[in-house]
């Protein structure tokens, strides 16, 4: 294992991958099982039996801008890289349908119809690599500014301005872009909708759906529970380091996935019963052999609790999750779910009888996922009608901003008491820097903003994450300081008065169990991080909460118990 315990995690063991083509499968799993490291390694071809013919393409979670390269640049480049990689699957795909056209026999006249189709596909194969080469480079740049176009990146950015200062969500709309025109054979989109605006949502799912007409298969991660639910044909969960496929959407799979938590709850309960009855009969012999002053017929009540104890041990479910009768040669295997002998034989060895039945239990029964709850303290300062936040006749630039030109201006907000307020707008139009100088982080250029007195202010931004620990470690995920950086370790430093049980009790409200508290932060996953720094946020005991984005890397049930979470909270 690597530094901290997350090193040589084991994500997916004896798992198989099944992807149709033409399909939009909806990948679930909790925060930290791996969805994100699954389409990294798919993406670079690092899935053990992976078809090499095939062309993938990931759109990542955050899409980190170049100074260098302005968005018609990052989408020219990748043509070129996924026309090269294009090339070489082609040709791969070639050398295969060449040594199955080896392997026929030119005399036989079935052989002959074979030969023909291999031919066929070979010739479209040629044909789709000459295609690509005419005036590939002037139709690409026209097809590149359309794609832009189509997810509503700004004209004025296409060809003047590094894609290091375009805003999140327009950076993931260039990336859009680039999977708009390439059109993989796999096309992998990790939280696609993470920084998008409305729009910006509506022409992904067209994205999606052309993906489905073209044959193009679709792996989607996404928390959005209307999108998956709409676009997606099957749903893969991903949990206990398997790999289940569900037919249709996600609202199917939770129905799905109840029904078979249903039915193991019955199993589990019919094969106690019976092995209640089977146990009550053992005891029964026992006491008959005790009473009875006969050796032989001792010796044939002994051989009879000998072979009731096989039975039992062997007795397993009747049926399989399907509700078809358990055999051994339609399981693969002559143990049974829930049998004792499943049980390793190491761990059999140090268990009396007793414990292996309790064991077998517990093992056919569903096995509870960890929690989701973002439980958040209610603050005890209170300031009646005072507005919390007032912002006056408030306007604001960005400071290397060529043009004297405001982002927006003349904004009037009141933030009361018990409010909710929730701001709207197109990327790019200042919605993040709005929120900052409601937080009090940002001062605007024009206008004013009053605080009431006391007020405390928990501030949620897109790259917190970045900010609270990337400044704390290097490259590696060692503590610049010395030392391996863990949640508690990290909140320890940040709070230096308050105690570890204190620590470990608010990082336990959002969802972070202790073996997480000591794992390395390089080693969460994006959900992970996003409840600490809601840990962080929440330590501060503010007030008010000004939030950005922040359901960017959560799953989605951890979004709809962070919803909870926040109507409750006072």
């Amino acid at each position: 294992s690597g530094p901290g315990g997350g090193g040589s995690q084991v994500l997916l063991d004896g798992a198989t991958l099944k992807l149709l083509s033409g399909r939009v499968y909806s990948l679930v799993g909790r925060n930290g099982v791996g969805k994100s490291s699954l389409l990294k390694r798919i993406d670079a071809g690092k899935v053990p039996g992976f078809p090499p013919h095939i062309t993938t393409l990931l759109v990542p979670q955050e899409v980190f801008g170049h100074d260098d390269l302005t968005p018609i640049d990052v989408v020219l480049q990748n043509h070129r890289k996924m026309k090269k990689r294009s090339a070489e699957a082609n040709a791969i795909r070639i050398g295969e349908l060449e040594a199955q056209l080896d392997a026929l026999d030119v005399e036989l006249e079935t052989d002959q119809a074979k030969m023909e189709g291999l031919c066929e596909k070979i010739s479209q194969l040629e044909d789709f690599d000459g295609e690509e080469d005419e005036g590939d480079t002037s139709v690409m740049e026209v097809r590149a500014r359309e794609a832009l176009r189509f997810f509503g990146v700004p004209e004025s950015t296409f060809d003047s301005m590094p894609t290091s200062k375009l805003s999140g969500g327009v950076r993931k709309k260039v990336s859009l872009a680039c999977a708009l025109i390439s059109r993989p054979g796999l096309l992998l989109l990790d939280e696609p909708t993470n920084h998008l605006s409305i729009d910006g949502i509506l022409q992904l799912r067209r994205l999606i759906m052309d993906c489905g007409d073209s044959k193009t298969t679709v792996v989607l991660v996404s928390h959005d529970v209307d999108l998956i639910n709409d676009v997606a044909t099957d749903t893969i969960h991903f949990t206990n380091q398997r790999l289940f496929y569900y037919p249709g959407t996600y609202r199917d799979f939770v129905r799905y996935r109840q029904q078979g938590i249903t039915h193991e709850l019955k199993q589990a309960g019919a094969l106690e019963r019976q092995r209640a009855t089977m146990v009550k009969s053992i005891e029964n012999l026992k006491k008959k052999s005790s009473s009875s002053s006969n050796s032989a017929t001792k010796k044939k009540i002994g051989k009879a609790i000998v072979s009731r104890k096989k039975k039992l041990e062997r007795h397993g479910v009747e049926k399989n999750e399907h509700g078809h009768r358990w055999t051994a040669q339609s399981a693969g295997t002559g143990i049974r779910a829930g049998a004792i002998n499943g049980v390793d034989v190491s761990t059999r060895n140090s268990l009396t009888h007793k414990q292996l039945l309790k064991r077998a239990e517990v093992d056919i029964g569903p096995i509870p996922d960890k929690a989701v709850q973002f439980n958040f303290r209610d603050p005890t300062s209170t300031w009646g009608d005072e507005p919390l936040v007032m912002v006056m006749d408030v306007g604001h630039r960005y400071v290397d901003e060529a043009t004297n030109g405001l982002i927006f201006d003349c904004v009037e907000l009141a933030i009361r008491e018990g409010s909710r307020t929730t701001i709207l707008g197109e990327n790019g139009s200042g919605k993040s820097t709005l929120l900052s100088i409601i937080a009090g982080k940002t001062t605007p250029v024009q206008g004013t903003v009053h605080f009431a007195t006391g007020i405390s202010i928990g501030y949620f931004h897109q790259h917190i994450a970045d900010e609270l620990i990337g400044g704390s470690i290097d490259d590696t995920g060692a503590c610049k300081s010395g030392g391996i950086v863990t949640p508690l370790s990290l909140l320890t430093k940040l709070f230096p008065h308050k105690t570890e049980h204190d620590l470990r009790s608010e990082l336990t409200s959002f969802g972070l169990s202790p073996k997480q508290a000591n794992t390395n932060v390089r080693f969460l996953s994006g959900g992970e991080r996003c409840r600490l720094c809601m840990t962080a946020m929440m330590l501060k005991d503010p007030h008010l909460l000004v939030i950005d984005e922040i359901s960017n890397h959560l799953d989605v049930e951890s979004v709809e118990a962070l919803v909870y979470g926040i109507r409750k909270w006072n």
